[in-house]
């Protein structure tokens, strides 16, 4: 028996606590001037005390070729535009992975194979473990980067355990669900992506075929659909809280 979804719980009705969907951070001036001051640092042919701060100049920013931004004016009006997006963008998929779809897989209902949701879990972990290989960091050292210090080994290993078996039956789910809305996942809607992502991405078939072969297509490209959707429906919840954002007194007369 391979594992199936029998039931799949509306994703829009999980209640998100108010407090998730609040992303606070200093104000939009103080996040731009530290990565003016980053860029400045980096261009800088000087060394200079810890405690005084390197100067962004033009000069510095035509340096980074970036479309339409020559002067430090443009590059803090581009940064205050692009980094409210950036910071919802990071915070929606950190909602998504952590919150929304372990609460949807949750609340789904599934005829399991045990076999093979463990076999995913196994799977989870030893990926993890070659990524940090890969990074020069030791097991450890990776999973306090990714979970804070406060796990110990087998805390962590089960936490990975778990998340792989999470993201297995999430894939299983997600196909399912566009199923259900008249997708079809073959060889012949794999071809016409191949195509369709060739086209997009300016490069060759061969290439698209390589990077998303047909079983990865089959397992992963589901899941990033509904990823999507349910991205959409989710951004435009997160509220950016500054610290400049003061809640108004209650002047309701007593």
């Amino acid at each position: 028996m391979q594992t199936r979804v029998t039931f799949i719980y509306d994703y829009k009705n999980i209640d998100i606590p108010e407090a998730y969907l609040e992303l606070k951070i200093p104000d939009m001036e103080t996040i731009v001037n530290l990565q003016c001051e980053a860029l400045a640092r980096k261009h800088s042919k000087i060394q200079l005390p810890e405690d005084q701060p390197h100067v962004l100049t033009d000069e510095m920013v035509k340096a980074e070729d970036i479309p339409g931004v020559e002067t430090v004016e443009d590059y803090k009006n581009a940064l205050s535009y692009e980094l409210p997006i950036t910071l919802v963008s990071e915070h929606t998929h950190m909602l998504l992975m952590n919150y929304l779809i372990p609460q949807l897989v949750q609340r789904s209902t599934f005829e399991i194979n045990d076999e093979e949701a463990t076999q995913a879990g196994k799977d989870y972990f030893a990926s993890f473990e070659e990524s940090a290989k890969k990074q020069g960091l030791s097991f450890q050292e990776a999973a306090h980067l990714r979970f804070g210090p406060n796990l110990d080994d087998g805390e962590i290993r089960q936490h990975l355990f778990l998340l792989g078996r999470t993201h297995f039956m999430y894939r299983i789910l997600a196909g399912e669900y566009l199923r259900r809305q008249g997708a079809t996942f073959d060889l012949a809607s794999y071809s016409s992506y191949v195509k369709d992502m060739a086209k997009m991405s300016d490069t060759t078939e061969e290439n698209v075929r390589e990077l998303v072969p047909l079983h990865v297509y089959m397992d992963e490209v589901p899941a990033l659909i509904m990823l999507d959707e349910m991205t959409a429906w989710l951004a435009p919840k997160v509220a950016i809280k500054t610290d400049d954002d003061v809640e108004e007194p209650d002047q309701t007369d007593e």
